[in-house]
């Protein structure tokens, strides 16, 4: 996925440091257990806050796993549970799916290596599908969606961001219908998030090579970025997103995870924003969210 949906960490407790920290194991550990070691690399922190969100049991005890970044020790991680297999099954939907879209859109080696990567993932896929066919048609079908807006060259930056937000909001398996429209409203908006923030950032490099990005139709742009003006009602649109996804998290239950969620929520996506804005995301990520 993209990886701008995290926590702060320096506002995590050492206990919802851990926690989270295990979670994100665990999801790897699940991935390989259920699709084979070379699906850990899809692991990524954006379906961790996924597996938060639907979580509603806090573990008492986690199990180990070994982690292939550090051969020689056992991390802890969160033990195998229905929320966990669901998220690692959507996380090889949705990155099938990523890889698809650059494939298709992507120039040079960027869209062969991600075409590359589709033959190696291609049974992990199938696998996925076969299981959770509700979602991948919706999927498919956004992305459909997504793809001729690109191709028209739309103009607007809602149409594109609906159509992808629209994928996270399928992310919501809950058969109450109260909890479930709750759900559905913050993935959505979170989705919006990350489609803008990640259009936001990709845009110099799309400008260079005259690839379609929202941003560059919206406010007309050919080779220069966006002017201060811009930024700031980009930003007031993005942060929009940000307060109504704060909004819908209210509305839940209260939970073992709340404080994990609020720190996602309320801190962590306004930083990344705020980093991606002034183009200091990856190297703020390596610094301080990448020992997560």
């Amino acid at each position: 996925m993209f990886g701008y949906v995290l926590p702060l960490k320096k506002r995590l407790r050492e206990e919802e440091f851990h926690r989270y920290r295990a979670a994100y194991c665990g999801l790897c550990q699940s991935l390989k257990e259920q699709y084979g070691g070379h699906c850990r690399f899809l692991v990524n922190y954006d379906m961790t806050f996924l597996y938060f969100l639907l979580s509603r049991e806090k573990e008492e005890q986690f199990s180990t796993c070994f982690c292939p970044a550090r051969p020689f020790c056992k991390r802890p991680c969160m033990p195998h549970s229905d929320v966990l297999e669901y998220t690692a099954d959507l996380t090889v939907l949705l990155s099938w799916w990523k890889l698809a879209d650059a494939g298709q859109d992507g120039h040079g080696l960027k869209s062969l290596g991600a075409r590359l990567a589709m033959l190696l993932y291609r049974r992990a896929y199938r696998r996925a599908a076969a299981k959770r066919p509700r979602e991948d048609g919706i999927f498919r079908t956004r992305l459909d969606r997504l793809h001729k807006l690109e191709g028209e060259k739309c103009p607007g930056i809602d149409p594109p961001a609906d159509a992808f937000a629209s994928m996270l909001k399928a992310c919501a398996p809950v058969k109450d219908e109260r909890e479930r429209r709750i759900l559905e409203t913050l993935l959505y908006h979170v989705g919006r998030y990350l489609y803008l923030v990640d259009a936001l950032e990709d845009l110099p490099k799309d400008l260079k090579t005259d690839s379609y990005n929202p941003l560059r139709y919206r406010y007309h742009l050919t080779d220069q970025g966006l002017t201060s003006e811009d930024l700031a009602e980009l930003r007031d649109s993005i942060e929009g997103s940000i307060s109504l996804a704060a909004s819908a998290l209210e509305l839940l239950e209260a939970g073992e995870n709340t404080e994990i969620l609020h720190n996602i929520i309320y801190f962590g996506l306004p930083a990344v924003l705020e980093s991606v804005s002034s183009g200091s995301f990856r190297k703020r990520r390596s610094k301080h969210e990448g020992s997560l």
